[in-house]
């Protein structure tokens, strides 16, 4: 569920940032999905991607009690053997927070999806904190390309523990099904010099299936990404959790020939 800022019940302070980048091939539904969740629009006609570009909404963070404990638990554990340092520390970012937020910014990039793009939209992976692999239930080549998509990412992404999500959209054509949710997991491990289970850290939560059609599956799907994103980052306690590197020149012609398609991305 989107928010604006001014909830009641909901502490003043620094909102933490998380970056989600979606991944996947051309007229998977990328577009769509992130239309949805922040515009509640679906339409069947989009012009493809070129490059990428971003939206920032902000969302709460379900509470989980269990977390919460857990995490006080370390907390008072801390205080314990420091015994210093009572002064607040708060950041603008994830990195290094000890606490769960309420609420976060998402800031949602949406990449393009055509080969001849790669070299621009790699660019913008640096820095991710979730990225979301989409596919597209009726296309069996869109499945087994997610594993290059995930290669391309943990190279260019230069952060040491990404939060990945993967989600197959369009099941409101489930009749043209090609792929079923419980083979994913073992196609995406195959014929691969990365091990996908390294990046997914809960198969149950983190694969959905969903439909641009309909924006409960989308809010859950964004849900579930910031509180991924949130809970890796809390987790770290580190604050060189993010190994960023110097950005390289990006050249924003290159690879850029002819003119772009409109197609349906739903």
């Amino acid at each position: 569920m989107k928010i604006n800022d001014n909830i009641g019940g909901v502490k003043d302070g620094p909102i933490p940032n998380l970056k989600i980048v979606i991944l996947g091939d051309s007229g998977v539904g990328k577009t769509c999905l992130r239309s949805q969740f922040i515009y509640h629009i679906f339409t069947n006609a989009y012009k493809a991607t070129i490059g990428g570009d971003y939206l920032t909404t902000t969302v709460m963070i379900p509470r989980d009690e269990g977390y919460d404990r857990s995490r006080r638990s370390e907390q008072t554990m801390e205080l314990r053997a420091e015994n210093e340092d009572e002064h607040d520390n708060s950041e603008d970012t994830l990195t290094g927070c000890k606490t769960m937020p309420e609420k976060v910014n998402l800031q949602i990039w949406d990449t393009a999806g055509q080969e001849r793009f790669n070299s621009i939209s790699q660019a913008f992976y640096r820095g991710t904190d979730v990225a979301i692999l989409v596919y597209d239930i009726t296309n069996y080549e869109s499945v087994l390309s997610l594993r290059d998509w995930l290669k391309r990412f943990i190279e260019h992404c230069h952060v040491e523990r990404p939060g990945v999500m993967i989600i197959g959209n369009k099941i409101d054509k489930d009749s043209e099904r090609c792929v079923d949710r419980d083979e994913i997991r073992e196609i995406l491990n195959k014929n691969t010099d990365i091990s996908i289970d390294s990046y997914v850290r809960d198969w149950d939560t983190d694969l959905l299936e969903v439909s641009c059609k309909k924006r409960e599956l989308v809010d859950e799907l964004f849900q579930r990404a910031a509180q991924l994103g949130v809970e890796l980052s809390t987790n770290s306690g580190d604050k060189n959790a993010k190994n960023m590197l110097s950005f390289d020149t990006i050249d924003l012609q290159q690879g850029i020939g002819g003119t772009s398609s409109c197609r349906c991305l739903c």
